[in-house]
């Protein structure tokens, strides 16, 4: 009656319901080699507790399709108070290596440990999930072929069994000594202390831009986490002024941003951050190439306006960005654009323009539908613009309150509003604190060329083109097209000429008679001459050369031609 009293002990003693953490995943080889993975495979397990268990029905599975009932008809399974178990597709030790499997759960079906991301998983007879672990393709779990990823013997607990960084490679060699390393049925070799902090994302960005490459510098900056791990960082630049303040001191700040001020253009430079003189395990350098100051006066274009209109057809036909040629320039493709969309910042150049030549004064409108946005401006405001540019990815895609930029061989020249915020905050991002800047169903118009934002713009109110056909129907006509307001006379009636002008003088005739007045716009609409003509001469010569808006009245009819003086 004694032994039966201790053997019913002993019984209910390993069969008593398990919790989470009971049984930890210490150790998985995936991988192994030179055996293949169809007999090499194999996992230990741990028993974290006072008690043995027995894990006999319990369910081996991963989070597809594999699974296994296991049955002590095909090894052993009960685990014994802190000693391990070793789970494998063989046990037969000529084939899988000489590793010493406990329990064989098959080597044609039922679980296989996959090679790059997969899951172990174990669930007790009461549908309680005991034990877990996510290897995910050397993202932050070893990725290993003939090594087993071990867990480090200090982590045994249920908390630290299912972070990567607590796994290591194995170090020593099992079983028949053909090459794979591992510790199977029992402790796990220490894992190397590692350096724990990393490096994130870097960026260089001009902050001095003189009239030549010599003149300028460069802001580098370098991201970094995981610091402040007790140890003094020592951080060094190749060029430039090391900047750690504001809370970006690796040594007592556990993320930050490291800054480097004052780089000569044309200067890669090498920053280093390092602990290892002060006894840690981090040595990291990280590369920054110079970027491209642009000199002073290399910029022959510049934003005019950003136009958000609601046209007829809908969708997003009415938007558009209007770009003035300030010289010559042999390849717009040099140029591009960004869409700083919901004040999430700087997204980068988007969309590169066209290649093709443009004159000094040329209007460009980058659209995205041609016919839609000839119907709005009318066909004669469509024509005052040189140069129609189709953007059939749709990369212009700037809602009424997003921020524009504009590029130049890669390297930012001119912003239109505020990249890390929204004037109204209507997609969800940052307010800003000027909300004047909105052009939502409406438009944004420079008026004083050469300024940066936010000097110099003047802005159609907000939903202005709800409801118009044409811009001339709205309550804010687009400044470009304003002077074609009033439109009466036919083609026949009036003739101006030569057009473009070269010495001076402007031929204008027309089968109404009367008094011609005469009002010159140049292409900010600013009124550049002003006069009367009996005659049909008009004399230009003190107008500068450039594209200008000409309109002539004559008994209160009126027309606006464009007018190009060389």
């Amino acid at each position: 009656m004694k032994k039966l009293y201790i053997l019913f002990l002993l019984c209910s003693f390993i069969g008593f319901s398990q919790s989470p953490g009971d049984i930890v995943i210490t150790e998985i080889m995936n991988n192994p080699n030179p055996v293949s993975d169809t007999t090499g495979e194999w996992f230990e397990i741990f028993n974290t507790t006072g008690s043995d268990i027995d894990i006999n029905g319990w369910t081996l599975q991963d989070d597809g399709t594999d699974t296994h009932v296991i049955d002590n008809a095909n090894g052993t399974t009960i685990v014994s108070s802190g000693g391990y178990l070793v789970l494998g597709r063989t046990a037969n030790t000529v084939t899988n290596g000489g590793a010493p499997v406990d329990y064989a759960y098959g080597e044609s079906g039922g679980h296989t440990l996959g090679n790059g991301t997969d899951e172990v998983v174990l669930v007790s007879t009461t549908a309680v999930e005991i034990a877990r672990v996510i290897y995910d393709n050397g993202a932050t779990y070893p990725d290993l072929t003939g090594a087993s990823m071990q867990l480090d013997p200090t982590f045994l607990n249920e908390t630290d069994n299912d972070t990567g960084a607590n796994w290591c490679a194995s170090t020593s060699t099992y079983g028949d000594g053909t090459g794979s390393l591992g510790t199977p049925g029992s402790a796990n070799d220490a894992c190397a202390a590692v350096c724990e902090a990393n490096l994130g994302a870097s960026d260089a960005t001009c902050d001095s831009i003189g009239p030549g490459a010599t003149d300028d510098t460069y802001t580098a900056t370098l991201a970094y986490f995981g610091a402040a791990t007790g140890e003094n960082f020592l951080v060094t630049a190749t060029s430039g002024t090391v900047d750690l303040s504001g809370g970006n001191d690796p040594t007592t700040d556990a993320a930050g941003i490291i800054t480097v001020t004052g780089v000569a253009e044309g200067t890669d430079i090498t920053i280093t951050v390092d602990n290892t003189a002060d006894g840690g395990l981090c040595t990291f350098t990280r590369d920054i190439t110079s970027p491209v100051c642009l000199p002073t006066g290399s910029v022959d274009l510049e934003l005019q306006g950003i136009i958000d209109f609601t046209v007829p057809s809908g969708g997003s036909d009415g938007k558009a960005i209007h770009l003035v040629a300030t010289a010559d320039i042999t390849d717009l493709s040099e140029y591009g654009l960004g869409i700083a969309n919901n004040g999430d910042g700087s997204d980068g150049q988007e969309y590169t323009l066209d290649a093709i030549g443009v004159s000094n004064g040329d209007n460009i409108l980058v659209v995205r539908s041609l016919a839609a946005m000839e119907a709005y401006f009318t066909t004669p405001g469509y024509n005052l613009f040189e140069v129609v540019i189709l953007d059939a990815g749709g990369s212009v895609s700037q809602n009424g309150d997003d921020a524009i930029e504009l590029y130049k061989l890669g390297a930012l020249v001119e912003t239109f509003g505020d990249v890390n915020c929204q004037p109204n905050g209507g997609s969800g991002g940052p307010i800003c604190a000027d909300t004047s800047w909105e052009y939502t169903d409406s438009w944004a118009y420079k008026t004083t060329p050469g300024t940066v934002w936010p000097a110099g713009w003047t802005y159609g109110t907000v939903d202005c083109t709800d409801g118009s056909a044409t811009t001339f129907e709205s309550s804010c006509v687009y400044p470009f097209v304003l002077a074609l307001s009033n439109e009466d006379f036919t083609a026949s009636e009036l003739s101006i000429y030569p057009n473009p002008t070269n010495n001076g003088i402007v031929n204008i005739k027309s089968q109404i008679a009367g008094v011609k007045t005469i009002t010159l716009f140049d292409i900010m609409g600013r009124n550049v001459l002003s006069t009367e003509l009996n005659s049909d001469v008009l004399d230009v010569s003190s107008v500068k050369t450039g594209m200008y808006l000409l309109q002539v009245s004559i008994n209160g009819r009126s027309s606006v031609t464009k007018l190009v003086i060389k």
